[in-house]
């Protein structure tokens, strides 16, 4: 049973060590001293580094972001290369960067498509965030403490960025298959799982925007349960070589792009119901093609996201397929390209979540252990259970197989 005091805790995620320690990447070193020496004039009274390197991650090619703020600093950017290192220098004022953080701290999420917070705000948040502060004049502090004192609105920040970052890729994916251009649904498909990946790293708690480290960021943030294997598997694999692809069983070039289509909106599926609220995805009980949890012993098939056009025991509950969730405020919308848009109400949203192929009985039984982990659950009683089932059955928005 999760309880409300089981929430996530975001990660700084900040590298393997400090200063003096022998397991930090070599480039903080060198960092360090460029934003000293760079952070000396008068006009500049605080600075700090960030990127992929003082998030934990990162080589010896990566380049390294350092910030210098101050009071009068007008906005500027210029790169310096030191032993054959490239830093990325960006000069900013205190108010810029306060207003910054004030925009993420206040976001208000609207369920109406609208752009919630910039992408330099986020970039900024999520680079003070994780970085490492060199110099301070009092400016930075309170801005940081801002942050990590109430982590669930940069949390929800990113989160609808990768959201709907997918939602925009599948689009793509469908209108890229229906024009029979399979090569480019493919690649569109494969762009949606990797953000689908950075989606859960972020409701993890691993909040670096970089793409490219999204493998690095899943083996050190996901739980347990998650399918990294799997995961690593439909990146890679062709589903177009043979005509049907891993799971496809459709006969078609396409048959395959539904496993990646399911996976992906089961990832998201998670992101959008419990790493929402802040609740540990190491609660949730049906990550795609991962293995059952203990107790669940009446599902017919352990484990599996059922792909399209595949054979299942009548009886099965399934999310209909195509359709991509997207968190607000108020609840979940969920997204059908190009031909139908449904607001869910959260408790609706999490048991239409739930449906991954198994029976009534276990959707039900995943809802009521969910149903202490947030005051939106906590009237998902069995008969409420059963009466969402029916009505997401009816609206087509769930498959009775």
């Amino acid at each position: 049973m999760v309880t409300p005091r089981q929430h996530a805790e975001p990660t700084t995620a900040g590298p393997p060590g400090r200063s003096g320690d022998p397991g930090e990447h070599p480039l903080l070193p060198l960092a360090r001293r460029v934003a000293r020496q760079l952070a000396a004039p008068a006009t500049v009274g605080s600075s700090f580094i960030a990127g992929s390197v003082t998030a934990g991650l990162g080589n010896h090619t990566s380049d390294i972001d350092v910030y210098l703020v101050g009071t009068g600093l007008a906005p500027a950017r210029r790169q310096l290369v030191l032993d054959r290192s490239r830093f990325d220098v960006q000069e900013l004022s205190v108010a810029d960067l306060d207003a910054a953080v004030g925009r993420v701290a206040g976001a208000a999420f609207p369920g109406d498509g609208s752009t919630v917070v910039a992408q330099r705000d986020l970039d900024l948040a999520v680079r003070l965030w994780s970085g490492e502060v060199i110099t301070d004049d009092g400016a930075l502090a309170p801005l940081r403490d801002r942050l990590r004192a109430a982590p669930l609105p940069l949390r929800r920040a990113l989160i609808t960025h990768w959201l709907t970052a997918v939602h925009y890729e599948l689009e793509d994916v469908a209108g890229l298959v229906a024009n029979g251009d399979l090569d480019a649904g493919l690649m569109a498909a494969r762009t949606a799982l990797l953000l689908a990946g950075k989606a859960v790293a972020a409701a993890c708690g691993d909040f670096y925007t970089g793409r490219k480290w999204v493998w690095h960021q899943l083996r050190r943030a996901a739980p347990s349960g998650f399918p990294y294997e799997g995961f690593r598997h439909l990146l890679r694999y062709d589903p177009l070589a043979d005509g049907t692809g891993a799971g496809g069983g459709s006969g078609t070039p396409a048959g395959g792009l539904p496993s990646l289509a399911g996976f992906t909106q089961g990832c998201l599926s998670a992101v959008a119901t419990l790493g929402w609220h802040g609740i540990p995805l190491e609660h949730w009980p049906c990550w795609p093609g991962a293995s059952d949890r203990p107790g669940e012993s009446d599902r017919s098939e352990p484990g599996s996201t059922a792909p399209v056009g595949s054979q299942q025991v009548p009886g099965l509950l399934r999310r209909a397929p195509g359709f991509s969730p997207r968190a607000h405020s108020g609840g979940v919308v969920l997204a059908l390209p190009a031909l139908r848009r449904v607001r869910l109400n959260p408790d609706v949203a999490l048991v239409w979540a739930l449906c991954d192929g198994a029976p009534p009985s276990t959707v039900t039984g995943r809802a009521q252990k969910l149903r202490e982990a947030h005051p939106a659950y906590a009237g998902l009683t069995p008969d409420r259970c059963a009466v969402i089932i029916e009505r997401l059955v009816a609206a087509r928005l769930v498959e009775a197989l």
